[in-house]
C-alpha cells in the first residue's frame, strides 16, 4: 500500500515538474536561427606592408541569402575557407579580442560610413580615377587587424611592388583615423529588443528610460499618443544600439512605441568556419536578413491637483487685560512647633527623649527593689539564727 502511495506522488510530482517546464518555455521568445553564409573574394586585392612583410591581400564577402555582404578578416594568421560554409556565431565563441573597438572601426569605416566624410576625417584626397571603395575597404581591414591580432601596417617602402603610393596614403590615413578614435561598443543582436517593456509615470514626467538592444546600424523608433524623447526632453526618432530614449504624454492614457531595424543580420555579427579544419574567422561589414521589430509602451497617470490653500482666520480682538487684584498681605510667620511636651493637659502624645528618660528611671526603681528585698531577706536569716 505504501510503495504504491508513493509511486502515485511520484507521478503526480513529475507531471507537476513537467508542465511548470512548458509553461516556462512557452513564455520565452523562440531563439532567431543563426545565419549561415559562404566566403567569397570580393575582386579587390592590394600589396600592403603588414608586420614588416609584403603581403597580398584581397577583399572578403559572405554570400548570405544570394547577396553578397562586405566581410573583414579577423584572424590575420589563418587561411579564409573560401567557398564554403560559415554560420553566425557569438564574439564570446569567436574568442577574438577587442572586438567591442572592431565594432567602431566597422560603424566608422566601409561600407556603413559616408565615404566623402570618412575621407575627411581622415585627412586623405583619393586619387582621381581611383576605386575609392577599394581603398576604404583595406583601410577598413588594417584597423580591424590591428585590433584582432595586432597587425602593423608599415609605412610606403620603395621598390617593395606595394600599392601605388597615393593610393597606399589613403589606406594608412583612413587606418589610422580609425585606430586613433575607436571605442568600445556593444555586440550586435540578431534580435530586437526593448527594456522594459511597460512602465509608468504621472502626466508631465517622463516614462523610462528604455534601453534598445538589437542589430547595428539605425534602428527607428515610431511612438503613438505620446512621444519619444532623450533624457533632455529632445524628440527621439532614431537610435542604435544600446540607445536609450524616454515617453512623454499630455495627458493620461497609454503611449506605445515601435522600434524596428532593416537588417536582423546587422554588421559586427561574427561568422564561424561550420568544417573541422580550423580557418578563418570573418565578422560581417554590412547588414542582411529580414527587418525586424519590438513594441514597448507606458502608461501615464492624471497628475494630481492641488487643493486651494485655506484662507487665513481673520483676528479676533485681543481680550482687555483684567485689572490687577490688591496683592494679598504676607501671613504672619507662626511659630515654629515645640518639640517638648505641653504643659496643660495636651492630648499630644510623647515622643523622645521624655520616654527614655521615664523608662530609664523605672528600670533604676526596679532593681533598688531587688537589692532591698536580698537584703532584706538576709537580715531575717540571720536574726533567727
Amino acid at each position: 500500500m505504501f510503495g504504491q502511495r508513493g509511486r502515485r506522488w511520484a507521478r503526480i510530482a513529475l507531471a507537476t515538474v513537467a508542465g511548470g517546464a512548458l509553461a516556462l518555455g512557452s513564455a520565452l521568445p523562440a531563439a532567431a536561427t543563426p545565419a549561415t553564409g559562404v566566403a567569397k573574394t570580393a575582386g579587390a586585392s592590394a600589396k600592403l606592408m603588414l608586420n614588416g612583410k609584403v603581403g597580398q591581400q584581397s577583399a572578403l564577402a559572405l554570400e548570405i541569402d544570394g547577396k553578397l555582404v562586405p566581410a573583414f578578416c579577423i584572424d590575420y594568421h589563418t587561411k579564409v575557407a573560401l567557398n564554403e560554409k560559415y554560420q553566425e556565431g557569438t564574439w564570446g565563441e569567436s574568442q577574438v579580442k577587442n572586438l567591442g573597438k572592431v565594432q567602431w572601426v566597422l560603424t566608422h569605416g566601409y561600407p556603413n560610413a559616408d565615404s566623402a566624410k570618412l575621407l575627411a576625417a581622415a585627412g586623405a584626397t583619393a586619387p582621381a580615377q581611383a576605386d575609392v571603395d577599394n581603398l576604404l575597404y583595406f583601410g577598413t581591414q588594417t584597423a580591424v587587424w590591428h585590433f584582432s591580432d595586432e597587425v602593423k601596417l608599415g609605412d610606403w617602402v620603395e621598390g617593395k611592388d606595394l600599392l601605388a603610393k597615393d593610393k597606399y596614403d589613403v589606406v594608412k590615413k583612413v587606418r589610422d583615423y580609425l585606430v586613433a578614435n575607436a571605442t568600445d561598443q556593444p555586440e550586435p543582436k540578431a534580435d530586437l529588443s526593448v527594456d522594459p517593456a511597460s512602465a509608468k509615470a504621472t502626466v508631465g514626467e517622463k516614462a523610462g528610460p528604455f534601453t534598445v538592444k538589437g542589430p547595428a546600424g539605425e534602428i527607428t523608433v515610431a511612438a503613438s499618443g505620446g512621444s519619444a524623447v532623450d533624457a533632455e526632453g529632445k524628440p527621439v526618432t532614431t537610435t542604435t544600439n544600446g540607445g536609450q530614449f524616454w515617453l512623454t504624454a499630455d495627458g493620461a492614457g497609454e503611449v506605445k512605441v515601435t522600434v524596428s531595424a532593416q537588417g536582423s543580420v546587422s554588421f559586427g555579427r561574427v561568422f564561424l568556419f561550420t568544417g573541422e579544419r580550423a580557418a578563418q574567422k570573418l565578422i560581417l561589414g554590412g547588414s542582411a536578413g529580414e527587418t525586424v521589430t519590438a513594441k514597448a509602451g507606458a502608461a501615464f497617470a492624471a497628475a494630481p491637483t492641488e487643493s486651494p490653500t485655506p484662507s487665513a482666520p481673520a483676528e479676533s480682538p485681543s481680550p482687555s487685560a483684567p485689572a490687577e487684584s490688591p496683592s494679598p498681605t504676607a501671613p504672619v510667620d507662626s511659630p515654629a512647633p515645640s518639640t517638648s511636651p505641653a504643659s496643660s493637659g495636651g492630648d499630644l502624645p510623647l515622643t523622645g527623649s521624655p520616654i527614655a528618660a521615664a523608662i530609664a528611671g523605672g528600670v533604676a526603681l526596679l532593681a533598688a527593689g531587688a537589692v532591698a528585698v536580698l537584703v532584706f531577706r538576709r537580715r531575717k536569716l540571720r536574726f533567727t539564727a
